[in-house]
């Protein structure tokens, strides 16, 4: 009997509402799984592991700020931590860490813990390192406190954790980031960084209003906070409120010892009696930070690390030796008369004057060169390309060279006709004519000049986006992206061996280009070194010294050309940081910049092992 048509509604009715029920329930078996997942409370622990670390097998002279960062007072002695490195009685502490400079230090059970500013932990133990490695990955520590019961805190850029000694298991506590810790009576712990300050008290936190949601500094006097925020320093109970210190508004560090509070205004050290009056502790020179360590007060001052005690101030340890206050990125380097010209990322010329088997740094006044690309010491002259163009140092300052209103310089070079100069609009050759991506370059920005061999050798231009060669003022040849003959188009670093070219590349490692002489129209062949895919090469580090090529990445270290000149392969040596942003060779050693200071590697350098 057939089916009716209003039966076959009902039917079909039916099947849609238990497909859409079907539909639903899976729909909600989802979204419960989905609301669990992420719902469910993040895991509090992680692995912890002591990693040893190597001793150095090579060890080489490192510079980098002045400034003291940490101190401690260990049963050896003094250590002192900072842009310089770790500095015991003995000199060099942290040879076998991976970067320079360090940015917290405590002890730990009577041991130096150390933060790196790059990043990473690491313990001193029986005369060697070991890395923490834990499961939180690399940490960026700002602050290290063992409590009363011998944990350990670390306050950090990822958050707060805490450490029981000879755990295997790292405890996070909070996911806000860390600046400063302190603890209190009663267990109390104080916490402060970029999102204000908070109160542990039981495994309960609040917040406690601060003059500024940024929290540099914490610190207590017995029933009483003292916090520091870039509107100085404020001082209340510990319930709270919080008034400013008077005579501290411009504070920028405290420190507090035997009840009594010190803080560092405009190069002053103040020391704030019961009464809430400053009074100025007198220093043999400005101050820039105040510290406590084992109950004794310290201050880092231009001359070095006071100490005081019962008669007074006394020198602790001399400033190491260091480049100029500020950043100590390097950005460039140069020889002249045995002297090392060094231009700084954020900053301008520094020379450094042999002194036997010390070196002293002073800055190159002048405000002509700032954010330095390049030096050139060449024809008797010195010329520097920075952010603020190109200048020339004479009777030891620097001083603009036309034309002055070309912007930002990035790379200099000697030929036989005068000095080209690499803009971000192009190059400039002797004459003066400006060459560009209108008349035929891969790209206006020059970031790296060479002049090829003999009389009548291009000059090799490098842009971002790609390979030119100029003879004259005419654009010969060029290579870009789009042809697929180098590794990657972005050239940052040009360097001539005998009759090749060898192109460094920003993402994809190193190429050499062989051409005959004869023939200085074409661009000829480009090989790649495989060994380098990847590799991201900085501005001006292909260099030849001692008959070798050298080559500084950015993450990667120093790399070396082999002696048949077939792969390149790293140099294991200690460096400021693996960020190579500068190469120079000197008479007996080569001087490696980096973006935490300057290495000098004396020769010879460690070789590879196959």
């Amino acid at each position: 009997m057939p089916i009716s048509k209003t039966r076959k509604r009902l039917i079909l009715a039916g099947l849609a509402l238990l497909l859409a029920g079907g539909g639903f329930a899976a729909w909600w078996k989802v979204s419960r799984e989905v609301r669990q997942a992420f719902d469910a409370p993040t895991r509090k622990t992680q692995p912890l592991q002591f990693a040893p670390l190597p001793a150095p097998a090579f060890k080489s002279e490192r510079w980098g700020g002045g400034e003291v960062a940490a101190v401690a007072l260990s049963a050896e002695g003094l250590v002192t931590a900072g842009g310089f490195g770790i500095l015991d009685g003995g000199g060099d502490l942290g040879q076998g860490l991976p970067t320079l400079n360090a940015s917290a230090l405590a002890l730990w059970r009577g041991r130096p813990i150390v933060a790196l500013a790059a990043g990473g932990l690491f313990l001193r133990r029986d005369r060697a390192w070991e890395e923490l490695r834990t499961g939180y990955g690399t940490l960026h520590a700002r602050d290290l406190l063992e409590t009363p019961g011998g944990e350990l805190l670390i306050g950090a850029q990822e958050g707060l954790f805490r450490a029981a000694w000879g755990a295997n298991v790292l405890e996070r506590l909070d996911g806000a980031p860390v600046r400063c810790l302190a603890t209190g009576p009663g267990g109390l712990l104080f916490v402060g960084g970029e999102q204000g300050l908070r109160k542990l008290e039981g495994g309960r936190a609040t917040m406690v209003a601060t003059l500024d949601p940024w929290v540099d500094g914490v610190a207590t006097i017995g029933r009483d906070l003292v916090v520091l925020t870039p509107r100085g320093l404020a001082r209340g109970p510990l319930e709270g409120p919080l008034q400013p210190v008077s005579g501290a508004e411009e504070a920028r560090s405290c420190a507090v010892e035997d009840g009594r509070l010190f803080a560092v205004c405009e190069g002053r050290l103040l020391r704030f009696e019961a009464s809430g009056r400053p009074a100025e502790e007198l220093l043999p020179s400005p101050a820039r930070k105040v510290f406590v360590a084992s109950g004794v007060l310290f201050a880092d001052t231009e001359q070095g690390l006071l100490r005081r005690g019962a008669k007074g101030w006394s020198l602790a340890r001399p400033r190491p030796s260091s480049l100029p206050p500020g950043p100590s990125a390097v950005n460039a380097l140069a020889m002249q008369d045995g002297r090392l010209l060094v231009g700084l990322f954020n900053g301008g010329l520094a020379i450094g004057t042999p002194n036997g088997a010390e070196w002293t740094w002073t800055a190159v006044p002048g405000s002509e060169a700032w954010g330095v690309n390049a030096i050139l010491n060449a024809g008797g002259a010195v010329h520097v390309a920075s952010l603020r163009g190109v200048a020339r140092l004479e009777a030891g300052r620097l001083q603009a060279v036309e034309p002055k209103d070309a912007g930002a310089a990035f790379a200099l070079a000697a030929t036989r006709d005068g000095l080209a100069m690499g803009f971000g609009q192009g190059v400039l050759l002797p004459g003066p004519r400006m060459v560009s991506a209108f008349h035929g370059l891969p790209g206006n920005q020059a970031l790296a000049l060479a002049e090829g061999p003999g009389d009548a050798g291009p000059l090799y231009v490098g842009t971002p986006s790609g390979l030119g060669a100029l003879l004259g003022a005419r654009v010969a040849w060029r290579t870009v992206g789009g042809d697929g003959k180098l590794p990657h188009p972005w050239v940052t670093a040009l360097a001539l061996r005998g009759e090749d070219l060898f192109i460094g590349t920003y993402g994809g490692g190193v190429a050499r280009r062989v051409a005959a002489r004869s023939t200085p129209s074409a661009a000829g062949s480009f090989e790649a070194f495989p060994e380098t895919a990847g590799l991201k090469v900085n501005t001006g580090c292909l260099v030849e010294a001692g008959g070798r090529l050298y080559l500084g990445t950015d993450g990667r270290g120093l790399w070396r050309l082999s002696h048949d000149g077939s792969r390149f392969t790293p140099v294991t040596v200690p460096l400021p940081s693996q960020h190579v942003t500068a190469i120079q060779p000197g008479k007996d050693a080569l001087f490696v910049g980096t973006v935490e200071g300057l290495a000098r590697l004396p020769f010879p350098l460690p070789e590879e092992v196959d």
